[in-house]
C-alpha cells in the first residue's frame, strides 16, 4: 500500500516531511492543503518554505543551525537535513529519541528506520526546525479536506484494482466451470494482467521519471537505471515507444481473452503463435541492454519475463497446434485489428495529452511562486491605482495601528464575495500581527438603502465596544447566510441613536465616490518602509491577486 501510495499520490521532500510532522504533533491540517501552499511559496523548495506554511497556520517553529551532536539531545519531534546518496541533501523527521538510538524517516526509502546515535550524527548538516504542539491547530473544513481526499484515492485504488479483479473472478468462473483445462488459460491470463500492469508503470515512469515509488525500483543499484533504457534512441519505434507497444499488446491479449473465451482453441491458437513472435524483441532487448548500454531496466527485464513466461505456457499448453490457419476467417482478423490497433490509438492520444497536463501543472506551480515574490507584488502594487486622499477616521478600525502592513476594504455588508473575503482578510489577521485594517462601507443616508442599518450598527459597535466585540459581531453577520438586521441587532443592541452615524456614513461615501470605487469588495494595501513619519501610501490591490495570496507576501 506504500507502494501505491506513493506511486498514485507522489509529493516532494518538503510536503512530505511537514505532513509527518503535522500528523506527530496532532495538528489538523490536511495534506492537500500543505502540498498545495509549500509548493506555491516563492521560496520553494526550501525549509522557509515549511516555516512559513506553519506560521501562517499558528504552529510555532524556528529553524536553527547547530553542532549536529546537539541535535540527538534536542526534544522531538523536529524536521532536520540529511544527506542522502551522492551527498544530495533531504529533510527528514526524527521521531523519537532513545538511549543510544534515533527513529527517523528515511525520505529515500520511505520508511521509518532506528539506528545509532553515532551513525545518525554522520548523516545530518545540522539544520533542524524545532516546532511547538500542534493539538489546539484545527484547519477551516479539515474534515471535508480529508474526506475528499480518502475519496479520491478509493477512485483511484478502485480504477487500479477493477479490471484485474474482475478478469481473475472471470478466470475463476471458467475454472469452475471447465475444470482443470482451464488452468493454462488461467495462468496465461493472470500473466497478461501483471504484463499490463508492468507496461503501464513504463509509462508511467516516462511520463514521471521523478515519481519516488518509481525510483525506489529503477535505480536500485549501481547497473540499474530505467532511464538509461527507456530514454534511448532504441526505446521507439517508427515513432512509437515500445511501452506504448507492449501496454497495447498486453491489453489486446486481455481484450481477446476475455471477450473470446479462455476455452476458445481459436483465441488460443492465435494467442500462441503471438506469443512466439515476441521471442526476437525478448532477445534484441537482453542483447541491448547487457551488451549496448551495459544498464539493465528492472521494470523491461519483468515485462520480457512475462513474455517468456507467456511463451512457456502456451507452448507446454500445445496451443500451437489445437486449431489451424484456416480458423483465422476475416471477422477473425477484424477482431485482432480491433484488440490490437485501437488500444495503440487510444494510448498514444492519452500519453501526450498528460504530458501535457503535468507540463501545466509544473508550469502553474512556477507562476504561483513567482506571483508569491515580495518583489513581484511590491512593484505591481506600486503600478496600480493609488488614493489619492486618505480616509482617516472613517469606517472602522482593527488590528495593530502600529503595523507595517495597512489594508483598506471596501464593502458592502449584503456582498457575498465581502463575506468570504472578511473570513480571508481575519486568518490572515490571526497569523500576522503586523497588519491594520480599516473598514469602509458603500453605504448612503438615502432611507430605502439596505445597507444603512447595518452600517450604522457596526458604526455604533465600534464607538462602544472593544475589537473581540466588534470583530465577534462582525463574524456573526457576514458568517450568517441569512442577513437579518432585527435579530443582530437585538443580539448586539447599541444605546446611541442610529443619527449619530449619519456624517460618518455620508464622509464615507464622499471618499468612494472620489476615490471611484467599482466593486465590493476592493482592497488598497499599504507596505511601511520604515519611515513612520511619512503618512501611508495605499495602492489597489492588483486583480490577480486574493487576500489569500497576502499570506506570502507580508513577511514577518
Amino acid at each position: 500500500m506504500n507502494f501505491f501510495k506513493s506511486l498514485l499520490e507522489p509529493v516532494s521532500n518538503e510536503t512530505e516531511m511537514a505532513h509527518l510532522i503535522i500528523r506527530l504533533i496532532n495538528a489538523k491540517i490536511s495534506k492537500t492543503t500543505l502540498q498545495k501552499e509549500i509548493e506555491e511559496h516563492p521560496e520553494y523548495p526550501s525549509l522557509l518554505s515549511i516555516s512559513d506554511v506553519f506560521t501562517n497556520h499558528g504552529i510555532e517553529n524556528i529553524a536553527l543551525k547547530i553542532d549536529t551532536y546537539q541535535i540527538t539531545d534536542t526534544s522531538g519531534p523536529f524536521i532536520t537535513q540529511l544527506y542522502g546518496k551522492e551527498e544530495v541533501t533531504f529533510f527528514s523527521v526524527v521521531r523519537e529519541k532513545r538511549n543510544n538510538t534515533v527513529d527517523y524517516f528515511d525520505p529515500e526509502k520511505h520508511n521509518w528506520i532506528t539506528i545509532g546515535k553515532d551513525e545518525f550524527v554522520k548523516k545530518i548538516t545540522g539544520i533542524v526546525l524545532l516546532v511547538g504542539k500542534g493539538d489546539r491547530i484545527f484547519e477551516k473544513d479539515y474534515d471535508k479536506k480529508i474526506k475528499a481526499e480518502k475519496e479520491k484515492r478509493l477512485t483511484q485504488y478502485t480504477v487500479i484494482f477493477c479490471i484485474p479483479i474482475l478478469s481473475v473472478a472471470l478466470g475463476i468462473f471458467y475454472c469452475f466451470q471447465n475444470g482443470a483445462i482451464i488452468i493454462f488459460p488461467f495462468l496465461y491470463l493472470l500473466l497478461t494482467i501483471i504484463g499490463g500492469g508492468l507496461a503501464i508503470l513504463l509509462i508511467w515512469y516516462e511520463l514521471d521519471k521523478h515519481n519516488p515509488a518509481l525510483n525506489q525500483i529503477c535505480t536500485a543499484g549501481k547497473k540499474i537505471n530505467c532511464g538509461s533504457i527507456l530514454l534511448s534512441g532504441a526505446a521507439k519505434i517508427a515513432g512509437l515507444s515500445w511501452s506504448s507497444i507492449g501496454l497495447s499488446y498486453f491489453t489486446g491479449l486481455l481484450l481477446l481473452l476475455i471477450f473470446g473465451g479462455l476455452d476458445n482453441k481459436d483465441v488460443l491458437f492465435i494467442l500462441s503463435w503471438g506469443s512466439a513472435l515476441t521471442l526476437p524483441y525478448l532477445i534484441f532487448s537482453i542483447y541491448y541492454q547487457w551488451i549496448i548500454v551495459k544498464q539493465w531496466c528492472i521494470l523491461c527485464l519483468s515485462v520480457l519475463t512475462v513474455l517468456g513466461l507467456q511463451t512457456m505456457v502456451s507452448t507446454f499448453a500445445g496451443w500451437h497446434t489445437i486449431a489451424n490457419i484456416d480458423s483465422i476467417t476475416p471477422e477473425r482478423v477484424i477482431q485482432l485489428l480491433f484488440a490490437f490497433v485501437s488500444p495503440l490509438i487510444v494510448i498514444n492520444v492519452l500519453i501526450p495529452a498528460l504530458q501535457k497536463a503535468k507540463e501545466g501543472r509544473k508550469n502553474f506551480i512556477s507562476l504561483q511562486k513567482l506571483k508569491n515574490s515580495p518583489h513581484l507584488f511590491n512593484a505591481l502594487l506600486k503600478k496600480q491605482k493609488a488614493v489619492t486622499e486618505l480616509p482617516e477616521n472613517l469606517g472602522i478600525f482593527l488590528g495593530n495601528p502600529n503595523g507595517k502592513y495597512k489594508i483598506i476594504k471596501v464593502c458592502n455588508p449584503y456582498c457575498g464575495p465581502c463575506a468570504d473575503a472578511h473570513q480571508q482578510v481575519e486568518e490572515l489577521m490571526e497569523h500576522n500581527e503586523d497588519i491594520q485594517l480599516q473598514i469602509l462601507f458603500t453605504a448612503t443616508n438615502d432611507k430605502n438603502d439596505i445597507r444603512t442599518p447595518p452600517v450604522k450598527h457596526f458604526l455604533a459597535l465600534a464607538d462602544k465596544y472593544d475589537q473581540e466585540t466588534l470583530k465577534l459581531a462582525l463574524d456573526d453577520w457576514y458568517f450568517n447566510d441569512t442577513k437579518n438586521y432585527d435579530a443582530f441587532a437585538a443580539k448586539y443592541p447599541v444605546s446611541e441613536k442610529s443619527e449619530l452615524q449619519d456624517k460618518k456614513i455620508e464622509m464615507m461615501k464622499n471618499w468612494c465616490d472620489k476615490i471611484k470605487i467599482e466593486f465590493t469588495p476592493t482592497f488598497f494595501i499599504s507596505i511601511s518602509e520604515g519611515n513612520n513619519d511619512k503618512p501611508p501610501a495605499y495602492f489597489q490591490m492588483p486583480v490577480t491577486y486574493t487576500v489569500n495570496d497576502l499570506k506570502y507576501l507580508f513577511l514577518k
